[in-house]
């Protein structure tokens, strides 16, 4: 049985106001192609199907192809909620679906209730685990403390004890084995600008420690939740990467900011003959993205644009005197323009402008900071920042219990 962990389609993307339609159905197709040509039989999505709790239709529809095409090629698909889903809406007709080998996991409940899989020598039960807001749930499990570290650990216990009971009926002779599906920031894992924050601030290209202060009290989950599992298949950060040998990001298949320009993007693929084989696979799917800083004369250079006039670019200007016509000039040469600024030199120890400081803000945080300095004069005291906490995770709450529109990319 061959194996393909994937996750954060992101259906129904934009990009800086481009339509993504014909790139995600790419990527689509690339997940369908894959699956045929390396004969797998089980496709693992680890949240954040849709973009946006109310996808377009042409992202359901799409979908639907996508599913219909795994599901005729006789292909098992698990397929966890992440925070940019509608739960409900993502998990409606799971039980119809089912039937055609295409499950998903959208409710508490689910997290403890495995898809089995059996091959004839090995049994492996699949837990998959929404995304879970831990100030909405946390009160049904029972738990003392709204921590997501609390809420995972008694998630896993119950998986514990569930797959403690279902070791007793496997036949003498067969292999158990179980996958953790979950999407969450783990420790150790590398975010970048297109991920929307779920409680901690973390900046673009850091690995992050385990920890629980944060708003919410959503934080970063320690690796040891997962161990005792065969394999744990992660969604929510967007760079494919490996944060212990059976411990795994895909990552999107897509780059949905600059700040992915260098990730590795593709998948996790490996054979239920050898679990500790496990091989990254390189997707390279839609336009490459490029970064051009430097005087207009330097960015409009015949060869630079010769090189990136297909790509979608972010423009930097750095001439002392914005230059005639420059945003026009540089629409002209790079069609694909996705962002344009004019950024002069600053004097050593100059402070930045308003503009800069929002322009460099990597979190809904930072951004109110800035705000508050350019009309007062100073950012927010320690009582002020308290209550700027408890509104960003109020909103997030209410955005997780009506299944609300998405902010904008680079926002909470």
């Amino acid at each position: 049985m061959r194996w393909l962990h994937t996750s954060d389609w992101h259906l129904g993307r934009g990009f800086h106001g481009t339509s993504l339609v014909d790139a995600q159905q790419e990527m689509l197709d690339t997940v369908c192609r894959t699956v045929e040509d390396q004969r797998v039989g089980v496709v693992l999505v680890a949240g954040d199907v849709y973009d946006r709790a109310l996808p377009p239709e042409w992202a359901v529809s799409m979908l639907e192809r996508c599913l219909l095409r795994l599901a005729d090629a006789g292909v098992t698909v698990i397929i966890t909620s992440g925070n940019h889903d509608s739960a409900q809406r993502l998990g409606f007709g799971r039980g119809l679906m089912a039937a055609s080998g295409v499950h998903l996991r959208t409710s508490l409940e689910d997290a403890w209730t495995p898809v089995t899989l059996d091959d004839g020598e090995e049994v492996v039960l699949v837990y998959g685990v929404p995304y879970l807001e831990p100030q909405l749930y946390a009160s049904r499990l029972g738990l003392g403390r709204v921590s997501h570290t609390a809420l995972m650990e008694e998630v896993i216990r119950r998986i514990q004890a569930d797959v403690d009971r279902r070791r007793q009926d496997i036949r003498p002779g067969a292999t158990l084995r179980t996958v953790l599906m979950a999407h969450l920031f783990a420790a150790h894992g590398v975010g970048s600008d297109s991920e929307r924050a779920i409680g901690v601030e973390a900046p673009s290209g850091e690995p992050m420690e385990h920890s629980e202060e944060s708003s919410g009290g959503l934080a970063v989950v320690p690796l040891s939740l997962f161990e005792g599992f065969d394999y744990t298949a992660l969604g929510h950060l967007h760079g494919r990467q490996r944060l212990a040998p059976q411990v795994r990001y895909s990552g999107s298949p897509l780059r949905y900011s600059f700040s992915e320009a260098r990730q590795a993007k593709g998948a996790w693929l490996w054979d239920s003959t050898d679990w500790s084989a496990i091989t990254g696979l390189d997707w390279h799917i839609g336009r490459d993205l490029a970064q051009l800083r430097g005087a207009l004369e330097e960015i409009l250079d015949e060869s630079t644009v010769r090189r990136h006039c297909e790509d979608f670019v972010q423009v930097t200007v750095t001439d002392a005197v914005r230059p005639e016509r420059a945003f026009q000039r540089v629409q002209e040469a790079y069609p694909h323009l996705a962002t344009f600024a004019h950024r002069p030199p600053q004097e050593p120890g100059a402070a930045a402008g308003y503009a800069e400081a929002l322009h460099q803000a990597e979190t809904p945080g930072q951004v109110v900071d800035s705000f508050l300095e350019h009309v007062r004069g100073r950012g927010p005291g320690e009582e002020e920042q308290e209550i700027l906490i408890e509104a960003l995770a109020a909103v997030r709450v209410d955005l997780a219990r009506t299944g609300g529109p998405a902010p904008e990319e680079g926002t909470s």
